[in-house]
């Protein structure tokens, strides 16, 4: 077949693309620092050390632990992340996400309506140049035009003729991506980078992949500062899938609900959709900052009202990122990764003393036993029982050490990379000491009740559970800050002042219980 000039033109262009994404020139990866050790840690020492003796949640700790990992690469690939909070797209495959991002830039940008298989985790910053950069699944760095991510997409490789011939066939590239950074002007908000998911799918449906695995996806939205989770207007609420997925990921992190595809409703229908979307969100104690419909096409809603209505829900839309661009960044890194070893180290100690417990139990028991000169052959099972208690309890305390020692080793190494990169990150020393940006107040009041051993009541948790029920868990500030913690002890002061710790009964007796619920 004979090609015209133009024909000509466009394989080269593809071809010199392809050239481009496949590329396996690790010295144009970008790493500004060695992590050969930091990853051996997470990849082998960390899961050949805790595997044997680890709580039932580890995978998933550990997945999020990798996740959290991959972000903190993305801060060294591309240093324009640092210093600004994540605001990751979430929802289901083909939710409205990038539908949603290319309203906000004003263009369409991003490929919408994808292979699930072929969609690629973007960020989106702002910069004074469009400008794309990917990572491939080689580590290399690959410098591309904005046009090229639709053809990544779905559109790779097709040319036609000068007279529209088809010269040949589309393909998708995108599972040879890891990631895509995308600077652009079109991007305005400062200390924002829009991370747009590739979002979660069911094993069992078309939409699913390995990009799509929901486990990957938790992981990508863990990682981030905030949350915008998108609900297709079309389907009447929030489905119960997307209910399980959101009570997976960590509560501290604000969530705003967005119902796409709001153009295909009318206006009361669109109220009571959010209205239903709220109180079912509020019974199944799903924290969530606000919810507002959205539509990346407002020519099409033809009636006033709606029209009215969907700019009302945009201008709400709008006002949520400027608050959210307004905050400071605070680093989470050092507290998300801390969680698999705070988890792992309170099994460790549980199962330390409830095999410490059983172990008392066998040796009081052997001690009565022996004493009544019980026959030494009725005696040997319980003994049996008993030595393997202490190995247990042995191999738990060397479990213990360990994770201590990989802790303090992780922490070292990670430390010295975020400070060659410029990531903040506090000292190992320091680790023990840090606390979760957000503090709730009941796992305090737990741990307090626990500390000084005051019985535990189900009225009295039923009882705090309602006071602190419309608490916020970002009081007018960034979570955790010192604004936030003020106010809530101000809050906490208010509510317990001049409550006495003893009122004429025991600590946690039903008279206390009484008094104490007359005060509040």
């Amino acid at each position: 077949m004979a090609y015209d000039e133009e024909a000509y033109g466009q394989l080269a262009e593809h071809f010199e693309l392809l050239c481009n994404i496949i590329g396996q020139n690790r010295k144009e990866n970008g790493l500004k620092a060695d992590l050969s050790r930091l990853e051996d840690m997470i990849d082998r020492k960390i899961p050949d050390t805790l595997k044997q003796n680890a709580p039932e949640d580890f995978y998933e700790l550990y997945t999020d632990f990798k996740a959290e990992y991959g972000k903190f690469r993305d801060f060294i690939l591309y240093d324009r992340l640092i210093g600004r909070n994540i605001v990751a797209l979430g929802g289901g495959f083909s939710s409205g996400k990038s539908s949603f991002l290319n309203a906000l830039l004003g263009r369409n940008v991003l490929p919408a309506d994808i292979d699930p298989s072929t969609s690629v985790p973007t960020y989106i910053v702002k910069g004074e140049k469009h400008e794309v950069t990917g990572i491939n699944v080689f580590d290399t760095k690959v410098r591309m035009k904005p046009r090229d991510l639709r053809k990544i997409a779905h559109g790779f490789g097709e040319v036609e003729s000068e007279d529209g011939e088809r010269i040949s066939e589309a393909v998708t590239l995108g599972h040879i991506l890891e990631n895509l950074f995308f600077s652009t002007p079109l991007q305005t908000y400062d200390n924002i980078a829009f991370l747009d998911t590739p979002g979660y799918s069911r094993p069992d449906s078309e939409e699913y992949s390995a990009r799509t695995d929901a486990r990957i996806a938790r992981g990508q939205l863990n990682g981030a500062d905030y949350t915008l989770w998108f609900v297709q207007a079309d389907a009447g609420t929030i489905t119960e899938e997307d209910i399980k997925f959101l009570k997976t990921l960590r509560e501290e992190i604000p969530k705003f609900i967005i119902l796409s595809k709001a153009d295909k409703k009318n206006p009361e229908d669109l109220r009571a959709i959010m209205e239903k979307i709220r109180y079912t969100l509020h019974v199944k104690g799903v924290r969530f900052a606000d919810i507002a419909a959205f539509t990346n096409r407002p020519e099409q809603a033809g009636d006033p009202q709606l029209r009215g209505l969907l700019e009302e829900e945009a201008e709400k839309i709008r006002g949520q990122l400027a608050r959210w661009d307004s905050r400071i960044y605070e680093s989470g890194f050092a507290a998300n990764f801390k969680r698999l070893f705070v988890r792992c180290k309170e099994f460790y100690e549980e199962e330390i003393e409830e095999e410490s417990r059983k172990l008392s139990r066998l040796n009081t028991s052997l001690t009565g036993l022996a004493a009544e000169e019980i026959d030494s052959e009725i005696l040997e099972p319980l003994q049996l029982l008993a030595q393997e208690a202490r190995r247990r309890i042995g191999r738990l305390r060397d479990t213990r050490g360990k994770l201590k020692e990989l802790q303090d080793e992780f922490f070292t190494e990670i430390k010295f990379i975020a400070d060659t990169v410029g990531i903040a990150m506090p000292e190992p020393s320091e680790i023990d000491l840090l606390q979760d940006r957000t503090q709730n107040p009941l796992k305090i009041l737990e741990a307090y009740r626990k500390e000084a051993g005051i019985a535990a009541d189900g009225s009295m948790a039923a009882m705090l559970r309602d006071i602190f029920g419309g608490i916020q868990p970002v009081i007018g500030q960034s979570a955790g800050g010192s604004e936030y913690r003020k106010a809530l002890g101000e809050q906490l002061l208010d509510i317990f002042r001049g409550i006495q710790p003893v009122i004429g009964q025991s600590a946690g007796g039903s008279e206390h219980r009484k008094a104490l619920g007359e005060q509040l």
